[in-house]
């Protein structure tokens, strides 16, 4: 677990936030009750002060009406001999001490304005000097300073002007030192009580929240500690019907809830795993390093080894490769790469050989996996050895070839005969003009070109009926479609039909295998020819195109016939396995079929258009290569 440093833990900060609050509710109170002691001292000092003053005006008066000052002088004395009374003096109207408790005031006159004694007792106004105030002495301390005015009363008139109102003041200052100090005393005994209060206070309050809070908020961190491990078994024990309680009954709640959510999960995972592990196509997935992130058992059974040994390695390595990656070994890239590039399926089919050297055909889906970002992170792929698939398509390829092949015996018979013909004319001349050796050796030439014709179309017959696997080579289309149409040009010629063929003269190379493409063609020819059996304005146009895109160039050749046309509703299922509109010794129905396999193995696409009575056109579009026919 980890170790909470001192201050930022809870109880740490509830402790401060408490002192905190007390602090800031308790020093305005003790401000409060600081200038309310003060002023109860000051109320005190004054209370004292004036009641002096009554007892000097008093004396005074008595010494006067007995005309014996000593009694004042020895009452004033007396009184500034107690503790805290600092001087007494009485002025008369004139400002001249009349009777001080310090002799050396005594015989001089003091102006209002000049002198220091005055000053701090005039600056102030009229009424607060009829009163008491604290001032400042000559030995810069603070005293508490009484102002009594001593008025003239009808029985001070023997003496004393009638008309006249007052006959001086009575100044008493009394020390501040005391009441500083039991006030200082006072602020003692109350921070004291204070703190103390405090410290019983954050205790009793630290305990208590310990108790009912801290401790229990520890049993939760403990328990979620264990869950966090993985036992989910874990709940915490609670007490009592508080919002702590409340929360510990949701949290093992939630606790449960989370168990049987992970339980639903895991078997959801188990199910998901079973499921691709059922499946009989490999499948993993791949990083952007081109590594197995993992894999499914049909992989790991192919690989031979444990998830762990697989995992992390090069993807290449079940490819048939002993190092990666292998994206040299496509013809158009590693889909893998591509689907990290483009975010898009990727499909591809790969070609190597086996442990024991037998050639295999996997067929390659690469499926992007994003982010929520949108970012491809990882790629799925799935491998399907489709060996097995591959040898029986080109079996039913090699029986629609030798199906086409019986179609055409007619016509390649007729091709053989004409030439035959020929060849015995010739010699029937020979015969008749044996000793011409100008005509025999002009027979002779033709014989030879008779033969030679024949020996061609006879080897093309041959290599068009003969098994081979798919060779991608240079091909120029041109030459594929005139070879092509030798096969099938007397059954044209023989219904009567217009060709008219249009090639291309700056036509690129495309990369292909010249016999399977012959085998499309050948197919759509007789296909063509079939759709204008009877007919007798029969038309069929062939044209080579390039298609000068900027992006992905490519070659189209479009075959075009006037003739019955194909309803609407076969259109969708016009390159279905073994569909047919034909007569069954007219067709097997896998023709159309065969030759869309054929043409999106070259990368291509075939497309056909139709309407009834109206004709046909069918359109082959294959990538050219960046290679330039240069012929």
């Amino acid at each position: 677990m980890k170790v909470i440093p001192f201050y930022q833990r809870l109880d740490f900060k509830i402790v401060l936030g408490l002192i905190l609050s007390l602090l800031a509710v308790g020093l305005p109170f003790f401000i409060f009750f600081y200038n309310f002691h003060k002023e109860q001292l000051i109320d005190g000092l004054q209370v004292t002060t004036t009641n002096l003053s009554r007892l000097v005006v008093g004396t005074l008066e008595t010494a006067m009406l007995k005309n014996d000052p000593h009694i004042l002088n020895e009452e004033v004395h007396r009184l500034s001999e107690q503790s805290g009374i600092e001087r007494i003096i009485i002025l008369n109207k004139m400002g001249e001490p009349k009777v001080s408790s310090e002799p050396e005031m005594l015989g001089k006159v003091y102006k209002n304005n000049v002198d220091p004694v005055c000053v701090v007792c005039h600056q102030y106004s009229p009424v607060a000097r009829n009163n008491t105030t604290i001032v400042k002495d000559k030995k810069n301390t603070e005293v508490f300073r009484n102002m009594s005015l001593i008025t003239n009363k009808p029985r001070c008139y023997g003496c004393h002007d009638p008309r006249e109102e007052i006959n001086g003041v009575l100044v008493m200052d009394l020390s501040m030192a005391d009441s500083r100090r039991r006030l200082a005393s006072n602020n003692k005994i109350i921070f004291g009580m204070a703190a103390i209060m405090l410290v019983i206070t954050c205790v009793a309050l630290g305990l208590l929240i310990n108790k009912l809070i801290l401790r229990r908020i520890r049993k939760f961190t403990d328990t979620t500690l264990r869950i966090s491990e993985g036992n989910l078994d874990q709940v915490v024990d609670f007490k009592g019907s508080d919002e702590i309680s409340n929360l510990a009954m949701s949290f093992n709640h939630m606790t449960a809830n989370l168990k049987d959510t992970l339980n639903e999960v895991e078997r959801h995972k188990d199910y998901l795993e079973n499921v691709i592990n059922g499946i009989n196509d490999e499948i993993v997935v791949v990083d952007r390093d081109l590594n197995i992130v993992t894999a499914n058992d049909a992989y790991l059974n192919r690989y031979n080894g444990s998830r762990n040994e697989v995992i992390g390695t090069s993807c290449s390595l079940g490819l048939g490769k002993s190092e990666g990656p292998c994206g040299q070994d496509f013809s158009n890239g590693c889909p893998v790469r591509l689907t990290f590039t483009e975010g898009t399926l990727q499909k591809t089919l790969h070609t190597f050989l086996d442990r024991n050297g037998k050639e295999k055909y996997l067929e390659i889906y690469c499926s992007p996996l994003q982010n929520e970002k949108g970012e491809v992170f990882q790629v799925i792929e799935l491998r399907r050895d489709i060996t097995e698939r591959k040898f029986l398509e080109e079996q039913l390829i090699h029986t629609e070839k030798l199906t086409s092949i019986g179609r055409l015996s007619a016509s390649v018979a007729h091709e053989i005969n004409n030439p035959l013909d020929g060849i015995q004319n010739c010699l029937d001349i020979i015969k008749k003009h044996p000793k011409d050796v100008t005509k025999s050796n002009t027979m002779l030439e033709l014989i030879s070109e008779g033969i030679t014709r024949i020996g061609f179309i006879v080897r093309r017959l041959l290599v068009f009926s003969r098994y081979h696997k798919l060779k991608m080579e240079k091909v120029d289309l041109n030459d594929v479609v005139q070879e092509s149409l030798l096969l099938v040009k007397h059954k044209i010629e023989e219904q009567n039909i217009e060709l008219d063929i249009h090639l291309c003269k700056d036509m690129p190379f495309v990369v292909g295998d010249p016999y399977n493409l012959s085998q499309v063609l050948i197919n759509m020819f007789i296909n063509a020819s079939d759709a204008l059996d009877g007919q007798s304005d029969g038309h069929i146009g062939i044209v080579i195109e390039r298609l000068k895109q900027k992006l992905n160039p490519s070659v189209r050749v479009k075959i075009l016939d006037n003739g019955c046309g194909i309803p609407e509703e076969n259109l969708e299922r016009i390159f279905s396995p073994f569909f047919t509109t034909k007569d069954t010794e007219k067709g097997t129905g896998l023709g159309l079929s065969i030759s869309k396999k054929i043409i999106e193995e070259h990368g291509g696409k075939i497309t056909i258009k139709s309407k009834l009575k109206k004709g046909t056109t069918l359109s082959v579009l294959l990538p050219a290569s960046e290679v330039e026919n240069e012929r």
